[in-house]
């Protein structure tokens, strides 16, 4: 009878394991979007445990088609986690993300490539095209009540330059990234670039952010720059120029 209770249990685990690891993706990627606030995924193919998704949006945000796979050591953790690859107009690359008990979002050694300046160009106070390519380096994500309350994050500008309403190359530029609770904060510096730049920002919980740079331009920067920098910004000593704005976002 021992022998018999065994099998038995063996034979109902490896049809639980295969119930699972075959079971589609549509049915869970409903829980899934139910869990997190402004997720959509579309075109679902494949398993729980191995998919695909041609794309994945999020907050009306079209991102791309991304594939996942499930990581069963999350669970020891509490957590539902995949390693997800994303390829994308906004981001390419790859991380871990999961979800678990009061989370709405858990996010943590992920890199990739954003397009470039995205960051300048949503928040710049004036209308502007950038090049260089913009690279995402995550350590730590925590979401939840649809904010991070925990982030860790650098953000590496590489040969970056202004292309409209100016030319200007402005060097490396690094944006490290980090969240208080109820705002993202974001210290931006550079190296090497025809204009020094500093500066800072946020984005509160709330909706709204601030943002505020300090830029001073170097000998043969072109004259034009200078004279939108004293349109839009308010001279420092040392001729630098402030410039801030506010909104929301």
């Amino acid at each position: 009878m021992t022998r018999y209770r065994r099998l038995l249990a063996l034979g109902v685990g490896a049809y639980l394991l295969i119930v699972l690891t075959t079971f589609p993706a549509g049915p869970a990627v409903k829980i899934l979007e139910a869990q997190i606030p402004g997720l959509s995924l579309q075109a679902v193919d494949g398993t729980i445990f191995s998919g695909q998704a041609g794309q994945l949006a999020y907050s009306g945000q079209a991102l791309g088609r991304v594939d996942w796979s499930f990581r069963p050591l999350a669970l020891l953790l509490g957590r539902i986690e995949y390693h997800v690859t994303l390829d994308g107009p906004v981001f390419t690359g790859s991380g871990n993300l999961g979800t678990g008990l009061g989370v709405d979002l858990v996010a943590h050694d992920l890199g990739g490539e954003i397009k470039p300046g995205l960051l300048l160009e949503r928040y710049a106070p004036v209308p502007v095209q950038t090049d260089g390519p913009v690279s995402l380096v995550l350590d730590a994500l925590r979401i939840e009540n649809g904010f991070p309350d925990e982030l860790a994050a650098v953000l590496h500008w590489k040969d970056a330059a202004l292309v409209e309403p100016v030319e200007l190359a402005l060097g490396q530029v690094t944006v490290n990234l980090g969240s208080t609770g109820d705002s993202i904060a974001g210290e931006i510096t550079n190296v090497a670039g025809a204009t020094d730049i500093s500066g800072d920002f946020s984005l509160l919980s709330a909706g709204t952010y601030r943002f505020q740079l300090v830029l001073k331009p170097g000998p043969g920067v072109d004259p034009g720059f200078v004279d939108m920098l004293g349109s839009y910004g308010k001279p420092q000593p040392g001729g630098a120029y402030l410039i801030t704005d506010s909104g929301e976002w």
